[in-house]
């Protein structure tokens, strides 16, 4: 797979059909770029945390690298940027496609009406160093637990959690591990709750968070689940995500396991680019009205995998 990085220079022209003369459209590039970018494309904001594998910084982002080419929202999007302490080569791309795998089944639960808030960040780029994706806003760490006026420790529900475990389950993949505090079991880690408000009178918070980390250490995935329930789910899945996205999903998981082709691995590249390209587009509007439409560079000096 073909990916770009954020400090490549940019001389290709935006993208066009592949029947149309790309020289001609090379002058004028950067003030094209420049006038559908007015300011900075990336703006740093602060450290987002770090644990044992990663750091995570809080960006505004306009300026998305990734598998298939570099995307260029006109909206300054918040995103976190993740930087492995350890990465080996391909992945943090790796990475990027595991994250999308979990978001795109959690689309099919959503739309299944497994849950009523969506627990999953999208996804949105990666380079080789990093990926990208939605940053969530909120609180890092809450009590699972408290202790009422008899002494007597009350453990606190949190909405939808379990049943989010469950249907994850049931494809494969533990969502479960590395959610507490590591110095204190008592409290939740890499959980984010968007809006910390106790239901009165009950041990319960409210179904607003987000499961954030898909490290090694913080999921495991069972491929061989995850490849079966992906076949069982097969009509399903195209009904309720498209048969393009069912095969972005199938392909994906394939990748992960190492088992594409030459071919598959080209086709998944396309895939990836259009979900990215879906998906900023979605980001790029909301909040605003008629603004342009993302743009994407083709790009140069691209490694692959």
């Amino acid at each position: 797979m073909k990916v770009s990085t954020a400090s490549e220079e940019r001389k290709e022209a935006i993208f066009v059909p592949p029947d149309q003369d790309s020289k001609a459209n090379k002058a004028g590039t950067e003030n094209d770029v420049t006038e559908f970018l007015p300011g900075a494309k990336v703006e740093y904001i602060c450290e987002g945390g770090f644990g044992s594998e990663a750091k995570c910084d809080l960006e505004l982002r306009r300026e998305f690298p990734g598998i298939g080419g570099t995307i260029f929202t006109y909206q300054s999007l918040p995103v976190a940027r993740r930087t492995e302490f350890n990465n080996s080569r391909h992945s943090v791309h790796r990475m990027f496609l595991k994250h999308a795998v979990i978001k795109k089944l959690e689309d099919y639960f959503f739309r299944r009406g497994e849950y009523m808030y969506a627990h999953i960040t999208r996804p949105l780029g990666s380079t080789d160093e990093s990926y990208i994706y939605e940053w969530a806003f909120g609180e890092g760490s809450f009590p699972w637990e408290y202790t009422d006026y008899d002494g007597v420790r009350v453990p606190i529900e949190l909405d939808e959690w379990n049943h989010f475990l469950a249907v994850f389950n049931n494809a494969g993949i533990d969502l479960s591990i590395d959610c507490t505090d590591p110095d204190n079991g008592l409290i939740s880690k890499n959980i984010i709750h968007q809006m910390f408000k106790p239901y009165k009178n009950s041990p319960r918070l409210n179904c607003m968070w987000k499961r954030i980390d898909f490290g090694e250490s913080s999921i495991k995935i069972d491929y061989d689940r995850l490849s079966h329930f992906i076949s069982t789910e097969s009509n399903r899945l195209r009904g309720a995500l498209t048969p393009q996205r069912y095969e972005f999903l199938n392909l994906a998981c394939r990748y992960l396991m190492c088992k594409c082709n030459e071919r598959e691995i080209g086709r998944l590249e396309q895939l990836t680019l259009d979900y990215r390209m879906s998906t900023l587009s979605h980001l790029n509007t909301i909040g605003v009205e008629a603004v342009p439409e993302v743009q994407l560079l083709t790009s140069i000096g691209c490694c692959s995998f």
